[in-house]
């Protein structure tokens, strides 16, 4: 590449800086904005709009990105979770995007060059007139996770070992996870600055991910989430200060956080209520004894500071896929086959992401072992919403806050019938969702697996500074689908008629009229952007979701 060079500033047209905080939340930040300690965020949320941003259903990272970055709401693009139900199980959704279109597309054929950085389920990555660093959802960096391919070894040399993650659920020692955090924040913000010097775009979105990580594990310690989010802020400042004042900066969240106050264990609901029924031999206390023995003892050697060295250990000996194959067999429940009767089961929930409550309906039309006929499917769905409506805690006898909607009615388009029947959500997504069969119980305090403290809420956060941005200005309501309408409204772009966001209209001075775009490259047919990844690759991101929780 040619020596470092800043962006061109000479040119009238627009530019558009997209800034992800994964779970960034107001009722996090703005606090800190109001004493002062986020002088980044705060000086844009003063000089510009903001709002809080619904997020997808569920509130999951896939999802939502992908939701944010299409426009288009998760029945059309066919990713509901960062899992994806095969017959009774679950694997890794490597297909994030389907056959929809993400805006760096669109933005390409009108000429517009775009830089994308660290956006989840980019994976595998794709030629885009600019550049393209995956993110979450990347095997590992032994695969190309670059665009041009040669970037990858480019970050390496520049911030001296660019990392695309850090491996939250292998942190026994608090010290060396929040280390590790700012050591991940500080080469993403480096190599964001170092890639606008060394390629010109129009359009860029860098996506940081550090803060999900810590909120999901130290919520309960604020001094240190807060003084992770001052770090945060000046690495970000950073990089809009290297853009400069007259680009259009967009800060925005997956989805918010808050306390995990507890885990309901929904099979075991279900089968309370009559509509799954367990197998009669299946040992419950024996599997669930041999579980909790593992994970104790997982702890204790973590604690210990022993977990590595014998991991590194039995990865030689054993073999790193084997090793995990038979240690993950028993921490987690991703195979319901062996423990429940499918003759007798009306309804079951996936061992989906913990933030996505989810319930199927064992139909014969679409399941393996099905036993219930379609004509009958609606019958159930009700059924099963009338329970949640009158749920009781089983110790308070309090009214359980349940959000439960059919499939039907929170999604549309050609993917719809892939969703779960039911989509729901317990305690404002404080209380996470648990498919294991074999708890005996229906609720466990805190997270029993993971010990998070933190987890996803609906309520993310949405923030624009920049020409024509009415300053101070409050949102009242903002979808994530309205993201990709907004950027392409700011480029002078028309909209399609597939997206179902809107152009927040309300936060420009004169409603923003801005200079209308002509197409530089005719359109083409959506093709459906899915590339068969290897077993190893899906073992990879496996591993990689475990290691993060969100698999259990």
């Amino acid at each position: 590449m040619s020596a470092p060079r800043g962006p061109d500033k000479s040119s009238n047209v627009s530019r558009v800086l997209v800034l992800g905080l994964d779970g960034g939340t107001f009722d996090l930040i703005q606090p800190m904005i109001d004493s002062g300690r986020l002088p980044t965020l705060g000086r844009l949320v003063a000089e510009g709009a903001s709002g809080v941003l619904e997020s997808t259903l569920p509130p999951v990272t896939i999802p939502a990105w992908v939701s944010m970055v299409t426009g288009k709401n998760p029945g059309k693009i066919g990713s509901f979770d960062l899992l994806r139900r095969v017959g009774y199980g679950v694997e890794p959704n490597c297909h994030s995007f389907g056959s929809a279109q993400p805006v760096w597309q669109t933005l390409n054929r009108y000429g517009i060059k775009t830089g994308m950085m660290n956006i989840p389920g980019t994976y595998p990555p794709e030629e885009v007139d600019g550049f393209m660093v995956t993110g979450m959802m990347t095997p590992s960096k032994r695969s190309h996770y670059s665009y041009p391919a040669t970037l990858g070894a480019d970050l390496d040399s520049t911030v001296s070992d660019y990392q695309i993650d850090v491996q939250q659920w292998q942190y026994f020692d608090e010290g060396a996870f929040i280390k590790d955090l700012y050591t991940v924040t500080e080469k993403r913000g480096k190599a964001a600055e170092y890639l606008i010097r060394q390629i010109p775009c129009e359009f860029y979105m860098i996506v940081f991910t550090s803060s999900d990580r810590l909120h999901h594990v130290l919520w309960n310690k604020m001094d240190i989430v807060w003084a992770y989010w001052e770090e945060l802020d000046s690495v970000i400042g950073r990089i809009i200060q290297l853009l400069g004042e007259d680009t259009t900066v967009l800060v925005v969240s997956d989805h918010g956080f808050g306390e995990l106050r507890r885990t309901f264990f929904v099979n075991e609901w279900l089968g309370e209520k009559g509509f799954l029924v367990k197998k009669k031999k299946f040992n419950e206390k024996a599997l669930v004894k041999i579980g909790k023995l593992i994970e104790r003892s997982y702890r204790l050697l973590g604690e210990r500071k022993l977990i590595r060295p014998i991991g590194n250990f039995l990865n030689k000996v054993v073999g790193g896929d084997m090793l995990q194959k038979f240690t993950y067999s028993y921490l987690h429940n991703a195979k319901l086959e062996g423990r429940v009767n499918w003759k007798k089961t009306k309804a079951f929930a996936c061992v989906h992401t913990p933030h996505f409550g989810n319930i199927y309906i064992n139909t014969m039309e679409k399941m393996n072992n099905g036993c219930v006929p379609y004509g009958e499917r609606n019958e159930i769905v009700s059924a099963i919403i009338h329970e949640f409506e009158s749920m009781r805690d089983p110790d308070t006898g309090d009214r359980i806050l349940v959000e439960a909607h059919r499939a039907e009615d929170i999604y549309n388009g050609p993917h719809t019938g892939e969703a779960p029947d039911i989509v729901f959500i317990l305690e404002e997504g404080r209380c996470e969702i648990d498919a294991k069969v074999g708890e005996s119980k229906l609720f466990a305090q805190g997270s029993p697996f993971t010990h998070w403290t933190g987890t996803h809420t609906k309520e993310g956060m949405f923030i624009a500074h920049g020409p024509g941005i009415i300053p101070g200005y409050k949102v009242e309501k903002v979808e994530i689908t309205d993201v990709v309408p907004t950027i392409l409204h700011i480029f002078g772009i028309p909209l399609s008629d597939e997206l179902d966001g809107r152009v927040l209209d309300e936060i420009f001075e004169g409603n923003g009229a801005f200079p209308s775009r002509v197409k530089t490259r005719d359109s083409e047919d959506e093709e459906d952007r899915e590339k068969e990844l290897s077993e190893e690759e899906k073992a990879l991101i496996e591993a990689r979701l475990r290691n993060l929780g969100y698999i259990y």
